[in-house]
């Protein structure tokens, strides 16, 4: 697992770059700069978040369908999803979606032919599904990035409440980014602080989860049965 800092060591090291006194605790202390640098943590955090789907922060949702309910609430540390991963695993389909309010409203007020797929989309807190579930029980499932990066004991949070809490960035990714957001509130110049935070950012995105192998001629892959569904490798086609 990747090395974590508490948010005082974060905030002791930016400090310390930042030619201001290192806090001894930085929770619970109202003077200026404390709490300035505990905003400003907490903004970077948040909005790091925004910026890359971090690998530490992906979660698998899975949940069985009610009969005749549409609404299914989404977890309560849900940001956002990772695209193409809805499954119905039930029937072994892959979910249709998300769809637009346009679309929405055609599924439901048109002659469609709904089976076997389901349609899906978001609204308001709640992952609807169309056709509306009947008396099968189906279990759907997918992954989403969750909003809570920080770890307090054996709990997560979206926001630095303790010394010790842990913040689930990589450290100097959170410093440099903090040391830019407080730059800019002061008004410097942020060209060495920006380039800094921008190479760090570029490098940790560009390992987070290793790369693919890259095609001249990328083809989408059918889920039906076809030549690649097999295996690569020498087969003996021929019986004797």
């Amino acid at each position: 697992m990747a090395e974590y800092w508490t948010a005082v060591d974060t905030l002791k090291q930016l400090a310390g770059e930042l030619g201001l006194p290192r806090p001894a605790t930085i929770v619970g202390i109202e003077d200026i700069q404390s709490v300035q640098l505990l905003s400003l943590l907490n903004s970077a955090g948040n909005e790091l978040l925004m910026f890359y789907p971090w690998a530490q922060f992906s979660k698998e949702w899975v949940f069985t369908t009610v009969a005749g309910q549409e609404d299914y609430p989404l977890p309560d540390d849900w940001s956002y999803f990772h695209d193409q991963t809805q499954w119905d695993r039930s029937d072994r389909w892959p979910l249709l979606g998300p769809k637009s309010p346009q679309e929405w409203a055609w599924l439901k007020g048109s002659l469609v032919a709904a089976l076997p797929r389901h349609r899906f989309r978001v609204v308001d807190g709640n992952f609807k599904l169309w056709p509306v579930p009947g008396s099968t029980n189906l279990t759907m499932a997918m992954e989403y990035v969750t909003k809570k990066w920080v770890q307090s004991g054996a709990t997560f949070t979206d926001m630095v409440k303790q010394d010790g809490d842990i913040i689930r960035f990589n450290p100097w990714l959170m410093i440099k980014f903090v040391k830019l957001k407080f730059y800019e509130l002061k008004g410097f110049p942020t060209l060495g602080p920006q380039g800094d935070f921008i190479r760090v950012f570029n490098s940790l995105t560009g390992k987070d989860t290793g790369a693919k192998i890259l095609s001249l001629s990328p083809r989408p892959t059918s889920e039906y049965l076809g030549p690649w569904s097999v295996p690569d490798g020498s087969w003996n086609v021929f019986s004797r």
